[in-house]
């Protein structure tokens, strides 16, 4: 018996080479990019802002106010200010004790933010995950991206040059953790500050072990608390269980000390990128009639309000940039008193411009962009529309556009108790959801407003608290059927323009209804100081 061998015949390319080893595949794989966060801290950004427009501000000490508790209080100060001894939250009569010449102004937080936020749009040049941290504070995500600028110590000192030619002081720390960073940034030794790579190792432990419990983001209630106890560093707190921590402090406080040391993970949010609000149309054949100039524009509105509709935002300046055959470009600018995103309605801004377009030789492209776009809330129209609802508006937007919108002003918000402080005049074109501060609700103010108030003559006196029962005005007796009151009205104490004011409303025989008051302390000044309706 014939025993035949089977033999496996390979087919295909013969391998070359041993095979490859365990570890050589997994060094073959991509690896994950060891996370690295870079913390910047503008610990004088509110004064440093306001100092680029500001001489006085670079130059003395000086401080941001805002009001709280009735009271005006230091809200942000600058280097010589709180060299002097001005500290944040000190009321502004108490500041002004210790330093005389404190040069203040008032705090805007909106701008603040609105500012910061450009700042870290700035800042992607470094790395594409940029978010805001606080009030004064941009984490900025540099794994895998710092060795294109030579490493890590390199990009923060480029970013720290940056900084320093925008006029802007600032403290760096760059670590596996946000949490970290930030604390480092703050209570660091060196700046920048550079912790162990490792997210919850050892070594990052120890770093963050001497530093203050403050250092951890923690609410100053929480703070005192801690410090009541004993526990003012941060490694006293890793001998105590979470639960602990939870119970007696609020469970605030074990999470941020998880996120710190990598324990507990903690997303970074990076800004929205800015999406182009530009459309364009190149022309096989150049144009040069009006027909075909006005029929490009209405096709590159209807592109336009497709993507401002994706972006939910609406168009407030939009520029139409002709490009002729010689080379010489032409630009319309179109202003619009509210966002708008309606074909019909921009058209209807554009047609009255269209006519100052001279194509020459032709034109073989053109570029309509919205250079100032705001959100846009939409809402349900009714038959109770009028004027407000959209013919105002209109009417205001082809004004604009014909005249210039730096004529036209519209009544703005004050920060004032008096009647006629209250309201100043802001431009057309500025964002209405920026308007700081706005007017309280619940007060009834006269639909017209005498500047100034006018003086009239009173009889018989009334006792104190007592509404008038006839006044007369330019000659004329007008008789008070009935009257509310008194308001009482005051200016702020630190202005101090004009006594205190006893506001009554009194409506006349005829059923006309006015709104007089008199100085506190003399019962015979009066004075008429609006009209309703």
């Amino acid at each position: 018996m014939v025993r035949r061998r089977m033999v496996r015949r390979r087919t295909g390319q013969q391998r070359t080479g041993c095979p490859m080893s365990a570890g050589a595949r997994a060094s073959a794989m991509p690896r994950a990019v060891p996370r690295r966060i870079l913390a910047v801290w503008l610990p004088w950004w509110p004064t440093e802002r306001l100092a680029r427009r500001l001489p006085e501000a670079r130059e003395r000490p000086f401080a941001t106010v805002a009001e709280a508790r009735g009271r005006m209080v230091i809200a942000a100060v600058n280097d010589r200010a709180r060299r002097a001894g001005v500290v944040g939250e000190m009321p502004l009569a108490a500041a002004r004790a210790v330093v005389p010449d404190l040069v203040d102004h008032p705090a805007d937080p909106a701008v603040d933010a609105r500012v910061l936020e450009s700042l870290a749009r700035w800042a992607v040049r470094f790395t594409p995950r940029v978010a805001v941290a606080g009030p004064d504070a941009l984490f900025l995500d540099v794994g895998g991206c710092a060795h294109l600028f030579g490493g890590e110590r390199a990009l923060a000192g480029s970013l720290r040059e940056g900084l320093d030619r925008l006029g802007l002081s600032s403290r760096m720390a760059l670590a596996g953790t946000p949490g970290a960073a930030w604390a480092l940034a703050r209570y660091g030794k060196e700046n920048p500050t550079v912790a162990p790579i490792a997210a919850g190792s050892d070594e990052l432990k120890e770093v963050l072990a001497e530093l203050p419990v403050a250092a951890l983001r923690l609410e100053p209630g929480v703070v005192e608390a801690l410090s009541s106890f004993g526990l003012d560093k941060i490694h006293a707190l890793f001998d105590v269980e979470s639960v602990q921590l939870g119970k007696r402090f609020g469970f605030d406080l074990p999470r941020r000390l998880d996120q710190a040391l990598g324990l507990l993970d903690e997303p970074l949010v990076p800004l929205r990128p800015i999406l182009p609000r530009e459309v364009r149309r190149a022309f096989a054949e150049p144009i040069s009639r009006a027909e075909d100039v006005r029929a490009a524009t209405a096709g590159l509105l209807g592109d336009l309000c497709r993507l401002l509709r994706r972006t939910g935002e609406g168009a407030r300046r939009m520029r139409l940039v002709c490009c002729r055959v010689d080379g010489k470009p032409q630009s319309l600018v179109v202003g619009a008193s509210r966002p708008l995103r309606r074909k019909d309605l921009l058209m209807a801004l554009f047609a009255e411009k269209l006519e100052q377009v001279e194509p020459g030789f032709g034109i073989e492209e053109m570029a309509l962009s919205a250079e100032v776009a705001e959100p846009v809330e939409e809402a349900q129209a009714d038959w109770t529309d009028g004027w407000e609802g959209g013919k105002l508006s209109g009417l205001l937007d082809r004004l604009g556009n014909r005249f210039g919108f730096d004529r036209i002003a519209r009544p703005t918000p004050r920060d004032s108790w008096l009647p006629e402080g209250a309201v100043g005049s802001g431009s057309l074109l500025a964002s209405a959801t920026a308007a700081t501060p706005r007017w309280p609700k619940g007060r009834r103010r006269p639909v017209r407003l005498l500047s100034p108030p006018e003086r009239v003559d009173v009889f018989p006196d009334p006792g104190p608290g007592e509404p008038p029962a006839c006044f007369r005005r330019r000659g004329r007796r007008h008789d008070v059927r009935a009257a509310e009151g008194p308001e009482r009205i005051e200016c702020e104490w630190w202005r101090q323009v004009s006594p205190p004011r006893e506001y009554y409303l009194a409506e006349g025989e005829d059923g006309r209804r006015w709104w007089l008051f008199r100085e506190a302390g003399d019962a015979t000044r009066w004075f008429l100081h609006g009209v309703f309706a």
